[in-house]
């Protein structure tokens, strides 16, 4: 066996030994700080028990079939894993489809959809040894699907120790990710070892991984970015002429639409908008912040500005009616793609301050122009793909904003060339969840012991 793979053996278990000693040191004051962020702040507060192992009474009623495990932390991963879920189960129909996330807006997210009536809904618990092996017996998976991120190594490894196989699905590790584990004996094993599949994003997103030299060499293959495969919702003309009521907007409008932004990027974007206004009166906006709790503060910034404010919660079609707004602030959850769909063009946020970005996709498979900013980390061979189509726009600041923004209201032709482009680069990459189905098949439909 090569030295490098000898040394890797020996640093994984005290990476494992050190990272359980370390929680049980910090214990005495993690607990106490867990318990009271999960109990005062409201969108965590109903998480602390079922996070601590505790299980709905459900989990133990099975379908004749093998119960699969799907994970996906956030709104973005749950959005991004929603074509596969439902290929999983028109697949495997007798499968016991068991759905998790972890975050308050991924949980918002499954309790809300659809997919979770055809299956158990439940939260993952934290990586604690004993909460970890309580789960794991309580539900009994007979294989676990992680989707992009979320990677907790006593979870994975107790799975790994019971012969259950993990599967990581549209997979992603930055340059400077790969760089940072080599630099720790171990670490990438610590990290990914547990895992049998190892599904990524991109050709390098898989050499990448393959260089770390995990052992047992987990199968390790290129299926592409699962969030090409967004299915868009689309609106009919009926629709949008309701939506446009429900905003208050003109018929006329220019709209751009601003989803999942953060603090910072909203005062850049009010500041542009309010200068692009001042010479395209039929321009709006649609801002839709990250957290939604956050509307008040936005709305109280742009009347600073001298902007005329609608909540989406505090209005309905009869209340917009003659009812004249500038900027709509969608303070909802699960209705951003339908306002993505009214609008000219998008700007996704999480990208002008260091966030790392949120998905592109949403926006460009409706075939409407997509701006971003500089910070997309999280993004970014998606942010590279569009820009070297044509379909998505680098902006670094509001007067970049303001530019880009005036050019797609008024130029339509340059907004038609980049809705051709998003077209064409969806319909380039069809079926990505079909690669990432056949990849996982030997794993879903393996005999027990194998």
């Amino acid at each position: 066996m090569p030295a490098e793979s000898n040394k890797t053996r020996t640093s994984l278990p005290n990476l494992l030994l050190f990272y359980n000693l370390a929680q049980f040191a910090a214990m005495p004051l993690l607990l106490p700080v867990l318990t009271a962020v999960c109990l005062c702040r409201k969108k965590y507060r109903g998480q602390f028990l079922s996070r601590m192992g505790r299980m709905p009474v459900s989990i133990s009623r099975r379908k004749t079939g093998r119960r699969i495990w799907i994970h996906a932390m956030s709104l973005g991963e749950f959005n991004a894993a929603r074509p596969l879920v439902t290929a999983l189960m028109e697949r495997y129909p007798q499968a016991d489809i068991m759905l998790s996330a972890s975050t308050a807006s991924g949980i918002a997210a499954l309790d809300h959809s659809r997919l979770s009536i055809h299956g158990h809904s439940i939260t993952l618990p934290f990586d604690l040894f004993p909460v970890v092996r309580h789960v794991i017996g309580k539900t009994r998976p007979d294989c676990f699907v992680l989707v992009e991120t979320d990677v907790w190594p006593n979870f994975l490894w107790s799975l790994r120790k019971q012969g259950i196989p993990a599967l990581l699905v549209n997979g992603s590790i930055s340059i400077a990710a790969a760089r940072r584990l080599k630099r720790i004996p171990g670490a990438g094993q610590f990290i990914y070892g547990p895992f049998n599949l190892l599904a990524m994003q991109s050709e390098d997103d898989a050499e990448r991984i393959t260089r770390l030299k995990l052992q047992p060499e987990p199968r390790v293959m290129n299926c592409g970015n699962l969030k090409f495969d967004c299915r868009p919702c689309r609106i009919t003309s009926a629709e949008r002429q309701e939506l446009l009521r429900l905003t208050g907007f003109p018929g006329e409008a220019g709209i751009i639409t601003a989803g999942s932004t953060h603090p910072g990027e909203e005062e850049m974007l009010l500041k542009a908008f309010t200068r692009l206004k001042a010479r395209i009166p039929e321009a709006r906006l649609i801002l839709a912040p990250r957290t939604v709790s956050r509307a008040s503060e936005i709305a109280k910034m742009a009347r600073q500005m001298g902007l005329l404010v609608s909540l989406r919660s505090s209005v309905s079609t009869d209340s917009a009616k003659g009812r004249d707004c500038h900027l709509f602030i969608l303070d909802t959850l699960g209705e951003l793609q339908k306002f993505y769909s009214l609008a000219h063009m998008a700007f996704v946020g999480g990208s002008l301050v260091p966030v790392g970005g949120h998905n592109l996709l949403e926006p460009a498979a409706l075939g409407i122009p997509v701006l971003f900013g500089p910070f997309m980390e999280s993004f970014r061979q998606v942010a590279e793909i569009l820009a070297d189509a044509g379909a998505g726009f680098q902006v670094r600041d509001a007067l970049d904003m303001e530019k880009r923004f005036g050019l797609f209201i008024r130029d339509r032709k340059a907004r038609e060339r980049a809705a051709r482009a998003a077209s064409r680069l969806m319909d380039a990459n069809k079926d990505i969840t079909g690669r990432y189905i056949n990849a996982m098949a030997p794993f879903l439909e393996r005999n027990p012991g194998q």
